[in-house]
């Protein structure tokens, strides 16, 4: 039964929607001294910092990464928001006896600091970032590692994102995945993709962890 339940991090338990937007139009603006299209967002939009400072300069992308890091760092307390009913889906999860995990893009020390700003830390039992993995999503690598860590079966286990990375991800460990409705890539972008469940509100994932777990009763 589903038991263990994974998290993207950025888009699905945390709206950092606006300030990634705003950091990539200043990162590009301020040292490319160029504006972004629409084409060029949704191409990065999802990915790890480093491949999106790279599609954008190979030359420069250490030093557009160190701007884009002092930007974020300088207005995330005031931009960042959570999404409603987080708080309530994550102590409903845990009152069901659910371990959580967060596989995400970003580094250890972001997701601390936004877990921490919204009195979320203690409900993740497990935290797997962008360096403590080898092979970047859609590779299924931090899936397998919180697989190893709470010693669980595929079938045991979900991911819930925002991006046809996080559901590819899920696709290619062989687990359930599940899409957040409030995802902001567009439809074009999950052509072909087809996720066990697409998410409209928080509470919706409760009534998955439930309705699997009836399966076994």
């Amino acid at each position: 039964m589903l038991k263990h339940v994974i998290f993207d991090f950025d888009g699905t338990l945390i709206d950092t929607n606006e300030l990634i937007i705003n950091a990539l139009y200043e990162t590009v603006r301020n040292i490319l001294n160029r504006e972004i299209s629409r084409h060029d967002l949704l191409a990065v939009l999802g990915k790890y910092l480093d491949d999106q400072m790279k599609y954008f300069s190979i030359e420069k992308y250490e030093e557009m990464m160190l701007y884009y890091k002092n930007y974020y760092s300088m207005h995330q307390d005031t931009m960042v928001k959570k999404f409603e009913g987080i708080d309530e889906l994550l102590k409903k999860l845990k009152s069901l006896g659910c371990k959580i995990a967060i596989t995400s893009a970003k580094g250890r020390n972001g997701i601390l600091h936004g877990l921490e700003l919204f009195n979320l830390k203690q409900y993740i039992d497990f935290i797997v970032s962008a360096y403590d993995v080898e092979n970047k999503k859609p590779h299924p690598e931090c899936i397998y590692k919180a697989l190893e860590y709470f010693k669980c079966q595929k079938e045991d286990i979900i991911i819930i994102g925002d991006s046809p990375y996080d559901i590819l991800c899920g696709i290619n460990a062989g687990i359930k995945t599940a899409l957040v409705s409030w995802t902001i890539f567009p439809k074009e972008k999950f052509e072909g993709i087809v996720p066990d469940y697409i998410i409209d509100k928080p509470s919706d994932i409760i009534n998955i962890v439930q309705s699997q777990a009836a399966q076994y009763q």
